[in-house]
């Protein structure tokens, strides 16, 4: 699939050291997880809009950010990823909700 292929290729290149397998591998294993997650994330948002939304941009953050090569901007972007994992989550459980009220109103 796309989303392998990009943080495959956002790990490999970034780091680009062969005699550290482990470290990348566990990198590369993160950067997948995480992109996984902000997928899934996405798909719980309430509206298409929001969904459509979050999706592109995760896929837009990985592909600019999959030639990186310094380690500490690497380990910072998966940190901020993680971050936005959570506040995804915590959007999408709280629109739900919201949306679901039989007293708000809102137009779609």
């Amino acid at each position: 699939p796309y989303c392998c292929t990009v943080a495959s290729r956002f790990h490999a290149l970034a780091l680009g050291q062969r005699s550290k397998m482990s470290g990348v591998a566990a990198t590369r294993s993160r950067a997948l997880s995480l992109y996984r997650q902000l997928i899934k994330g996405a798909k719980k948002m309430p509206t298409p809009n929001r969904q459509n939304f979050i999706i592109a941009k995760t896929r837009d953050e990985f592909r600019t950010n999959m030639n990186m090569k310094d380690v500490k901007q690497i380990e910072f972007q998966l940190r901020l990823a993680d971050t936005h994992v959570d506040t995804i989550l915590v959007q999408a459980e709280h629109l739900s909700r919201l949306f679901n009220d039989p007293r708000y109103r809102y137009d779609i």
